[in-house]
C-alpha cells in the first residue's frame, strides 16, 4: 500500500510556525519588560542617591531647588516605566491567550492526523489480508 499522507499537514505546518512565532513575540515581550524593570530600578537608586545627597549637608537653596526638580523628573520617569511595564504584561498576556489558542489548534490537528493515521493502518492491514486470502485461495485452488 502507498505511503501515509495526510492532507492537512500543510496546515499542521503552518500552526506550529504560528505557535512558534507568538512564542517568539512573548519572549521579546519579556526581554522589553526586563529592560523596563532595569531601568526602573537605576531610577529609583538614583532618585534615593540624590534625596541622601539633597539631606546630608549644608547646600545652597537654589541647589537644593535644582535636585528637587531633578528627583521630580526622576519620579516621572518612574512613572512612564511603570506605566510601560504595565502595558507590556497586558501586551503578554494577550500573546499568551493568542499562545494557548494557537496551541490547542495544533493540537486539535495532531489528534486528528494520529486518528487518521489509526484508520490507515486498519485500512492497510485490511487490504494485506484480503490480498493474503486472495493467494491462499490461489494456491488451494491449483492443488
Amino acid at each position: 500500500m502507498s505511503e501515509f499522507k495526510y492532507k492537512f499537514e500543510s496546515i499542521l505546518h503552518i500552526k506550529n510556525i504560528l505557535e512558534k512565532k507568538v512564542l517568539k513575540e512573548i519572549a521579546e515581550i519579556d526581554f522589553e519588560i526586563n529592560k523596563a524593570e532595569e531601568l526602573k530600578k537605576k531610577l529609583a537608586k538614583k532618585l534615593k542617591d540624590l534625596n541622601e545627597a539633597a539631606s546630608k549637608g549644608k547646600i545652597k537653596a537654589l541647589e537644593y531647588k535644582s535636585v528637587k526638580a531633578h528627583c521630580n523628573l526622576i519620579e516621572k520617569e518612574i512613572e512612564e516605566a511603570e506605566c510601560k511595564i504595565l502595558v507590556l504584561m497586558n501586551k503578554k498576556k494577550m500573546k499568551q491567550e493568542e499562545l494557548k489558542e494557537r496551541t490547542k489548534e495544533r493540537r486539535i490537528l495532531e489528534k486528528l492526523k494520529e486518528k487518521k493515521y489509526e484508520e490507515y493502518i486498519v485500512e492497510s492491514n485490511r487490504t494485506e489480508l484480503k490480498q493474503l486470502d486472495e493467494i491462499a485461495i490461489n494456491n488451494f485452488n491449483r492443488k
